[in-house]
């Protein structure tokens, strides 16, 4: 895997060659090779791509992210089998064990909420903090009182105001909306490597969600975005989403160790799958703290 996080944002000509890609316009021409990219941002839509280029990008698993015309993420691209036995992995997948499947979701959820008291406590906010942390304590499984929900909106009317929603049209929204889009498409990839399907989710069962699944596993990281976001709260969109890319230069702890989020996300899926497929131990489950 790759560790560079590359934006095109400009009018181009990407093209492969040598293992490598060629990147080129009208003043410049530069050669990154396809071992050095972990993801490839398309931010304009007018960027050129050879088929061969497409071909060898989805060989490398390097996750290609395009852009629509307001430079908002629009579409990935991913490869139909991430794996040479995803029929046996689907088949695994879909008689996942009911009781397993809302175990392991509780699991994750439990750990978002925990991230978000955590965070709402580093930013001093000490009463709202305690006040997630009683909901993290009373979790129920498979949460039938919506206390997931509960904790969302006192951490993000903290973290905002009293008056925000994530229904609004509002630059914090959009910025939210973009690093959420960002995750999702650093798990959906990494699901579709374990051979599984992103449509099969544990607690997101949305019939016009695509990505159910990355939708449920991504649930604890998502308070690094709203990090992110809330530190440049008061910017215009653009400066927020370039300091969104962050996401995938920072280094975050993780087992013990400091790693970057691309390489967490593959440990953190792997072991959830294998907990749902019977091949490891609830106990197995990773903790990701912020």
């Amino acid at each position: 895997m790759g560790w560079r996080t590359v934006v095109v944002n400009q009018h181009s000509k990407l093209a492969y060659k040598n293992n490598a890609l060629l990147f080129k316009t009208s003043e410049k021409q530069e050669v990154i090779h396809l071992s050095e990219i972990d993801i490839l941002i398309l931010e304009t839509t007018d960027i050129t791509l050879t088929t061969m280029l497409l071909k060898r990008l989805v060989d490398e698993n390097i996750l290609v992210i395009f852009c629509d015309d307001k430079r908002l993420p629009s579409a990935k691209l991913m490869p139909y089998f991430g794996r040479h036995d995803s029929s046996l992995q689907l088949s695994k997948q879909v008689v996942w064990q009911e009781e397993k499947r809302q175990v392991v979701w509780t699991e994750i959820i439990a750990q978002k909420i925990l991230n978000q008291h955590l965070y709402l406590r580093e930013v001093e906010h000490y009463e709202k903090s305690q006040s997630i942390l009683n909901l993290y304590d009373g979790l129920e499984l498979f949460d039938p009182t919506n206390r997931e929900g509960h904790a969302a909106r006192i951490y993000f009317q903290s973290l905002f105001d009293n008056s925000f929603s994530r229904e609004l049209q509002t630059t914090v929204n959009a910025a939210l909306d973009y690093g959420y889009t960002l995750l999702l498409s650093v798990f959906a990839r990494e699901i579709v490597k374990a051979g599984c399907l992103t449509q099969i989710g544990m607690k997101h069962v949305n019939q016009f969600n695509d990505f159910n699944l990355a939708s449920d596993i991504m649930e604890p990281f998502r308070p690094l975005v709203d990090q992110i976001v809330y530190e440049n709260r008061e910017k215009d969109f653009k400066l927020i989403k370039r300091q969104l890319f962050a996401l995938f230069t920072n280094n975050y702890a993780y087992n013990f160790q400091q790693m970057y989020l691309t390489n967490i996300v593959q440990d953190y899926t792997k072991k959830i799958i294998k907990v749902l497929n019977g091949e490891a131990e609830l106990t197995d489950i990773p903790v990701f703290k912020i």
